[in-house]
C-alpha cells in the first residue's frame, strides 16, 4: 500500500512539474510592437504571478484578486527602464502621508482577478510600529495595459502619473475630517 501511494505521489509530481514550469515561463510583461507610434507603456501588458504584496495577500487588497505584483524597475527591459531616468524606485515612495508618526508606503502594482481580468493599482499601506501593516487606500486602474508611476511631495500629496511624457496624473491627499485619502480635483479645472 505504501509503495502504491509513493508511486501515485511520484506520478503527480512528474505530471505537475511541466505545467508548473510552463506557468513560470510566461513573462511578467509583454510589449506589443503595434500600434506603431504609441509609447511602449501604452502597448505593454502585465501578467501578474505573485500571491501577495509586501506580505499582504492579493484577496485582502481587493476581493476577487488572485495574483498581484508590485512593479519594480528591475522587472523592465533595460531600454524601457531607461525612461525612468535616475529614479531607482519610480513605483514606490515612503512617507508620513496622513500627518501621523506612522510610516506609509504608496506603491504601484499589477493585479489579475480570479476571473482573469487584469489591471494596475495604487496601494497605500500603513506600517504602525509593533503592529502588522494595514491597507489605507487602494485605487484600481482597470485594463491590461494600464501604467503608472508614483511620487510624493513634502506636503504628503501622492501623485499617480499615468504616463511618462504627459501631464495625465491623479493626486491623492489625506483628508483629516473624512479620515481617508481623497482624489484631489484635476489641476486643469
Amino acid at each position: 500500500m505504501r509503495r502504491l501511494l509513493q508511486a501515485i505521489l511520484a506520478a503527480i509530481v512528474l505530471l505537475g512539474s511541466p505545467m508548473a514550469g510552463r506557468a513560470q515561463d510566461k513573462p511578467f510583461l509583454v510589449t506589443s510592437p503595434t500600434p506603431e507610434g504609441y509609447a511602449w507603456w501604452l502597448r505593454t501588458e502585465y501578467r501578474p504571478f505573485g500571491a501577495d504584496i509586501r506580505g499582504i495577500p492579493a484577496a485582502k487588497i481587493r476581493s476577487g484578486w488572485c495574483k498581484v505584483n508590485e512593479l519594480r524597475r528591475d522587472m523592465f527591459p533595460a531600454d524601457e527602464a531607461a525612461y525612468f531616468g535616475d529614479d531607482q524606485s519610480p513605483f514606490a515612495v515612503d512617507g508620513f502621508f496622513d500627518g501621523s508618526k506612522t510610516k506609509h508606503t504608496a506603491l504601484v502594482g499589477a493585479y489579475e482577478t480570479c476571473k482573469g481580468e487584469r489591471g494596475a493599482f495604487l496601494l497605500i499601506v500603513a506600517w504602525p510600529e509593533g503592529k502588522p501593516p494595514f491597507i489605507r487606500h487602494v485605487v484600481e486602474l482597470r485594463g491590461k495595459t494600464q501604467f503608472a508611476v508614483v511620487s510624493a511631495s513634502s506636503d504628503g500629496t501622492i501623485t499617480l502619473q499615468h504616463c511618462l511624457e504627459c501631464d495625465h496624473a491623479s493626486q491623492y491627499k489625506w483628508d483629516r475630517s473624512r479620515k481617508r485619502f481623497m482624489l484631489l480635483p484635476d489641476r486643469a479645472e
